[in-house]
């Protein structure tokens, strides 16, 4: 009777190091290339309260707060409509239902809308075609915050909320 003895485990090697040295260079090239977002990326955005969203009442039922004066008349809001060609550029521009040439000119018919409202609130809905750049709306933005507009709403280019009043 012959006894085996048993073989001794077989040890398996584990590189760690070039995998931690892997880990120092990603977190490195992370901490190097962030970027801090700067107010220009920062949009108010005003959205309506929902019945749901609101705070439930006692029994369980989602009851709708008084309106604020901002919502009492939305159906005052000035309609930009911003349309883009194939490459994402401003092809066409509109208040309302007038044609305008550019965005000086839009920001011209703004700062006029402003002194007409003598101190009420000025707001505008903004309706882009999906298309247009981020720097061409960008520009109509710039131009109705020169021109003293209180709010802008985005709206969408495609459903009912896009429609001209």
């Amino acid at each position: 009777m012959s006894a085996r003895r048993a073989a001794p485990p077989i040890e398996v090697q584990f590189p760690v190091t070039p995998m931690l040295d892997m880990a120092f260079q990603l977190l490195a090239f992370f901490v190097l290339t962030f970027q801090t977002p700067s107010s220009e990326t920062r949009l108010d955005l005003y959205l309506p309260a929902t019945p749901a969203a609101l705070p439930g009442s006692s029994d369980g039922q989602a009851t709708q707060a008084p309106s604020r004066r901002a919502d009492l008349d939305l159906e005052n809001d000035l309609w930009i409509r911003a349309e883009a060609d194939e490459l994402g550029d401003l092809k066409s521009l509109s208040l309302g239902e007038s044609h305008l040439p550019d965005v000086a000119a839009l920001a011209d018919r703004l700062r006029r809308y402003n002194r007409v409202l003598n101190g009420r609130p000025l707001r505008v809905r903004l309706v882009a075609d999906d298309r247009l750049r981020y720097e061409e709306a960008a520009r109509i933005v710039g131009a109705c915050s020169t021109a003293g507009v209180d709010a802008i709403r985005l709206a969408d280019p495609g459903g009912r909320a896009g429609a001209k009043p």
